[in-house]
Parts: C-alpha cells; structure tokens; sequence
C-alpha cells in the first residue's frame, strides 16, 4: 500500500512553524533516503493510475522558498519526483517563491507545479463564487507563470465540500488532494502530513500506508461525533432561546 506524503518547509526555525510543519534538512534527507532504498516514488500524476496505487509520491504545499533552495537538492541527490502545490498570491511574498524561482523550477524535470488556492483560505468556507474565482484566477497565474498546464490541486488546510470538489473539476482541473477531508475521490485524494515530530519510526509508519488509512477512519470517526454533537445541542440551544425570547418584554430581541 502507498501514500501520497505531504511536506511543507524544509527548514530549522528557532521556534516552529504553526502546525509543526517544519521538517530539518538532516531529517529530511534521511527519510528520502529511506525512501529510494525501500520503496517506489513516482510522479503525482501517476497514482492517478490504478496500477500505480502501491506506489509512494511527494507532494510539497504553499511554496516556500527553502523548497527550491534546500529541498530540491537533496531531491536531485536521490532522483525522486515531487510535486509543489502553489499558493500563487503569495509567490514574490517574504519566504516564498518569486516568480522567477517558480518558472524555474516549472523547467526541471522532477518538478510538477500545481495549484493550491489564490489566498489559502479555506474552501468550505468561501461561497461558490468566491471558490470559483480562487481556483481559476489561482490556476490562470500559474499557468501564466510557468508557461505550462496547471492541473493538479490541493486542497488549503485539507478542506473541501462536494460542491467544491466539483468546481474544481469545472475549473479544468484533473484531480484534487485533500489530507484527511473529503471522500477519497478524484477531488479530495487523502494525503499523509509530515512534520518536525516525524522521526524515521513514525516516518515509515506514515510511509507504508497503514497509518494513513488509520489515521484517516480516526479523522472521520471523530468529524462523525462533532457533527452528532453539534445536531443534539443545536435542540437545546432553541429550547434556551426561546425560554428566554418569553422572559422579554421586548420583542426585537
């Protein structure tokens, strides 16, 4: 069984990155080292083949600068993929791809750049119009930059609805990751986070494939509960409202 793994910064920061997404060069190296000793690493695309599901693939999110910089050295050293899903609003940002580094790494033949959102915002939040624009306004800079089709995307935050899903392949998009979110389908393919805590135990574990799909029943057993206890307080909370509507002399309240 494969996983599609998910990498952010490839960084020491003093303090850690929110979400712990941070991952140091040395740790890094060692897992993809792990990796093209052990296991089949192929381009993103190709899971999208049945017959590659087995196979492991790399996915970068945001597109931070260290990824040019430090990640895709130690990519080249082991000859392995990756594909860096974009934020393109924040390309030419303080810590992150110009736009000049992004048509760059466009060009190299390990790398598929795909679309991760205008803004980073998250999508089941956003009204259709608002998603809409977010995904082809996102994918029309990309493209723009990198002079190439942008159709693969992620997901920001992992969140998706079905009628985003869908937009997404209105859109022009191909296929969409999510993390845990979503069905699993062709616009919310689960992927595996990794961060700093990963050492190379976890990092196998994570690789293999068992992890993820325990990790992922984990998520939606728990988005199951939080829905069930959002349905039976939302009964209580109407019966307090209007307890207390009655004790008001003034209606407008």
């Amino acid at each position: 069984m494969g996983s599609i793994l998910v990498y952010h910064s490839i960084s020491t920061p003093a303090e850690p990155m929110p979400g712990d997404i941070d991952i140091s060069p040395a740790r890094f190296e060692q897992q993809l080292e792990w990796l093209a000793r052990t296991k089949r690493v192929v381009r993103l695309d190709e899971t999208l083949n049945k017959v590659q599901r087995r196979a492991i693939a790399i996915t970068f999110d945001d597109g931070y600068r260290d990824n040019l910089t430090v990640a895709l050295p130690l990519l080249e050293k082991f000859n392995l993929p990756m594909t860096l899903f974009v934020v393109a609003g924040f390309v030419d940002s303080d810590g992150y791809l110009s736009e000049e580094e992004l048509s760059e790494l466009s060009k190299h033949p390990l790398i598929t750049i795909g679309g991760h959102g205008l803004w980073h915002r998250h999508f089941d939040r956003l009204t259709l119009d608002d998603a809409r624009f977010e995904l082809t306004e996102s994918k029309r800079l990309l493209e723009e930059t990198t002079r190439k089709p942008v159709d693969l995307m992620a997901w920001p935050y992992g969140e998706c609805t079905p009628q985003v899903e869908q937009l997404a392949g209105e859109s022009g998009y191909r296929a969409a990751w999510s993390v845990w979110k979503g069905t699993n389908g062709t616009f919310s393919r689960w992927r595996v986070p990794l961060g700093r805590n990963d050492n190379l135990p976890r990092f196998i574990a994570k690789a293999s494939g068992v992890y993820g799909l325990t990790e992922a029943r984990l998520h939606r057993f728990q988005e199951r509960r939080r829905k069930s206890s959002r349905a039976t307080s939302e009964p209580e909370q109407s019966t307090q409202l209007g307890a207390l509507d009655a004790s008001l002399s003034r209606p407008e309240f």
